[in-house]
């Protein structure tokens, strides 16, 4: 492969394999360089100069100079996404402390914004290193959680707020957690082609979500049938108006509580 190709960075949650499932295969070749990790590092990662495009959180776009966002792809869900959630023994508004997973910066900003501006009570969320989702609660009154490890809370034991479903019950948006930045300076070209390769990406993994399903399902040791219902109906991949629309709010919101220094406008890449 050359040298020259685009260095893109990408979480390795269930909800990022449509999209990576033709960079996954080992037969597959293309001018795309996958790199994964975290959400949180590949905002950093991004912003260092070490990837050329990246998901990252939705809230690291605004903190983030000199990137656009890339139209078409998204994590995003209108209503309950089921992988990101707050649990805990109390109801929500006896909760004074929440020991957060910290791999995604948009769902913690997402938590804090839910508790001043909706919940209106006083909560103090502590990043905690550890997702998982019983010692996440022997930290603090509640934990949340990201990504598969969301899969194991039990929701007969706990109290279970998702909060994508709290926010479009609060507001009738959808939330979008992720988005695909693209830094400034990189060669256009080399962009698009990349951007059409994540496209076709896309493509043959939503027509693949049983083979994902199956594969994936044997991996985290939950049901098929979750996977494959997870992947079709929670989680919206194409950043389309309405999640447009729902990203904007909670960057308006993240400015207004100081979770960002100031409100950021969508900037997209031309293609």
């Amino acid at each position: 492969m050359p040298d020259n190709r685009l260095k893109f960075g990408c979480h390795d949650f269930l909800n990022s394999k449509p999209i990576t499932y033709s960079l996954m295969r080992e037969e597959f070749e293309s001018c795309v360089d996958l790199t994964l990790a975290p959400p949180a590092i590949l905002a950093e990662s991004l912003s260092k100069g070490e990837l050329d495009m990246a998901f990252i959180p939705a809230i690291e776009y605004a903190r983030t100079q000199g990137v656009k966002i890339v139209r078409g792809f998204s994590i995003a869900a209108m209503g309950e996404v089921k992988t990101v959630l707050m649990f805990s023994d109390e109801s929500v508004w006896n909760i004074k402390k929440v020991a957060a997973d910290h791999r995604s910066r948009t769902s913690i900003a997402l938590l804090k914004i839910l508790f001043k501006e909706y919940y209106k009570t006083d909560v103090s969320v502590i990043p905690r290193k550890s997702h998982d989702p019983q010692k996440l609660l022997t930290m603090a009154d509640a934990g949340m959680v990201i990504g598969d490890e969301a899969f194991k809370v039990n929701r007969d034991e706990h109290k279970v707020t998702d909060l994508s479903q709290a926010w479009h019950a609060f507001t009738g948006k959808s939330f979008t957690f992720a988005v695909i930045c693209v830094r400034d300076g990189v060669d256009p070209m080399l962009v698009r082609e990349a951007i059409a390769v994540l496209a076709e990406s896309k493509k043959a993994g939503l027509e693949n979500i049983a083979e994902i399903a199956a594969r994936e399902s044997q991996k985290l040791g939950i049901d098929e049938e979750t996977c494959r219902e997870y992947l079709l109906k929670n989680i919206r991949y194409n950043l389309d108006r309405d999640d447009q629309e729902g990203l904007t709010d909670f960057l308006s919101l993240a400015a207004e509580h100081g979770i960002i220094e100031e409100n950021k406008e969508l900037e997209f890449f031309s293609t």
